[in-house]
């Protein structure tokens, strides 16, 4: 050993490995800082994350993960509710859960089928005798949101629990309106069952 060397120490702990240098431990820093340390995940609302930890602290979740892929397809299905009859199956596949969610919302069973398609709303009103819907601005962002939501469930990853929920809400509203009663709970303060 040289005179200017400290003795290693053997008190039971080996040191297989040797202290970071400066240099290692400001790179792990900047790796930190520019967002290439490990990912881990995080269980949310909307599904699992993988973005870094610190934009999870931030409350993130997969709901903003590929959101401009997720914002064409809620573009593009809220455009096609102005294309006459075309739209039905929109109407008739996805939107029945958000009348169970929101009753002021439009629906093509309970205002075209039954004739009360020319009563405007803050979301729009039926056109083409009930074949198309012109949403307002509002309704048209709120139609945007619940498309955005809906391929939230696929988009990154498939996401079962949503996807239960809203197939149930679906199969809730159809049951309601063959027995005749309104679809959404909160309707139910306001009407005689």
């Amino acid at each position: 050993m040289s005179p200017g060397q400290a003795e290693p120490r053997y008190d039971g702990i080996a040191q297989s490995r040797p202290e970071k240098t400066e240099a290692e431990r400001a790179e792990e820093y900047r790796k930190w800082k520019e967002g290439d340390s490990p990912k881990e995940e995080k269980k949310g609302i909307f599904g699992t994350s993988d973005l870094p930890y610190r934009a999870q602290s931030l409350g993130s979740s997969t709901l903003l993960e590929q959101w401009q892929l997720k914002a064409g397809i809620s573009l593009g299905i809220t455009s096609m509710l102005l294309i006459p009859y075309f739209s039905y199956w929109i109407w008739f596949v996805l939107l029945p859960p958000l009348r169970v969610i929101v009753p002021s919302s439009p629906s093509l069973q309970l205002d075209v089928f039954t004739g009360n398609f020319h009563d405007h709303t803050i979301w729009g009103g039926w056109f083409v005798e009930g074949g198309a819907f012109l949403p307002s601005l509002l309704g048209f962002l709120l139609f945007f949101t619940y498309f955005y939501s809906l391929a939230n469930m696929f988009i990154p990853e498939y996401k079962m629990k949503q996807h239960a929920f809203i197939g149930l809400l679906w199969v809730w509203f159809f049951i309601s309106w063959v027995i005749g009663i309104p679809p959404s709970p909160f309707e139910w303060f306001f009407t005689e069952i």
